[in-house]
């Protein structure tokens, strides 16, 4: 393994483009891939990933990079970079714009994980589960990748591909989420095994723009039921327009199990996620909607 740690966002990716046709890894905050490597990295998927057994990769720190920020620009959309902690957004006055992500990155692990963690390599890790991807969906935020022709950005949820997978292209590095000026109220909802610093079984948020009972808009995001986190176009439909009550959140909250294509793993069983995917849901829209 060869390692670098670039000083500047140019200098990386002339660095990317030097090493193109070689395997490079981006390493963030490492919370997620260093346990991978030192564990058990067969089982991790590591060596399926990489091909990590013969260490013929490199290592390329992002960490320098001047990625770490939250700003709200004139139109009052936020910018998150991609190397921004989630202990430094949870301390971010301009985070308390976004109450559905703090919620989310509360949740996320413990103070020592969310101390190191990123928000950029928490997405890009890719994880069904991932906790702050849902809310971010929610959010209609945008990722923008940065390479050597330019920037291009997209919607989250159009990033992921499969576990572990994204449709970030060979020579780009993600430079930072931009958040629309948000509107109404959120709410995050998780799922675990126990309620402390644990994997999600399902997570799920909301985000819903009302005149009073009345919803002009919502967004519904939830995760580690399908093979990406997924966002319920459909069960939003059922929900816009119309005046909410608790009743049309059941009837809503009943149709996700046709949207979703959950697995049998450690934490729960497929059946077990369609059922309680259902009370995600139902409570995200309703703190959303109703409280």
């Amino acid at each position: 393994m060869k390692y670098y740690a670039p000083t500047s966002l140019a200098q990386a990716l002339e660095l990317l483009e030097n090493l193109s046709g070689e395997k490079n890894v981006l390493l963030a905050g490492g919370t997620d891939i260093v346990p991978k490597m030192k564990s058990n990295p067969a089982r991790s998927g590591w060596y399926d990933k990489y091909d990590a057994s013969a260490t013929d990769f490199n290592m390329i720190y992002l960490g320098n990079l001047g990625l770490s920020y939250i700003t709200c620009d004139e139109k009052g959309d936020l910018h998150i970079g991609a190397l921004t902690t989630m202990s430094d957004i949870l301390a971010s006055s301009l985070a308390d714009k976004v109450p559905v992500l703090k919620q989310a990155l509360s949740q996320l692990a413990g103070l020592t994980i969310r101390n190191m963690a990123t928000i950029g390599g928490n997405a890009m890790n890719a994880s069904p589960a991932a906790d702050s991807v849902p809310a971010l969906i929610a959010l209609g935020a945008v990722a923008v990748f940065a390479g050597k022709s330019g920037q291009r950005a997209e919607p989250v949820e159009q990033i992921f591909q499969g576990p572990g997978k994204t449709d970030i292209r060979p020579g780009e590095i993600l430079t930072e989420f931009i958040i629309p000026k948000p509107a109404g109220k959120g709410s995050f909802e998780k799922l675990g095994r126990r309620k402390g610093e644990t994997l999600s079984v399902v997570n799920g948020a909301a985000q819903a723009d009302m005149s009073g009972t009345h919803c002009n808009c919502i967004r519904i995001a939830i995760g580690s039921v399908a093979p990406t986190p997924l966002r319920l176009e459909k069960i939003e439909k059922m929900l816009e327009g119309k005046d909410v009550t608790e009743e049309l959140i059941a009837q809503a909250a009943e149709a996700v199990a046709d949207e979703i294509s959950p697995i049998d793993d450690i934490r729960g069983s497929a059946e077990y996620r369609k059922k309680v995917a259902k009370v995600v849901v139902k409570r995200v829209v309703a703190g959303a909607c109703l409280q």
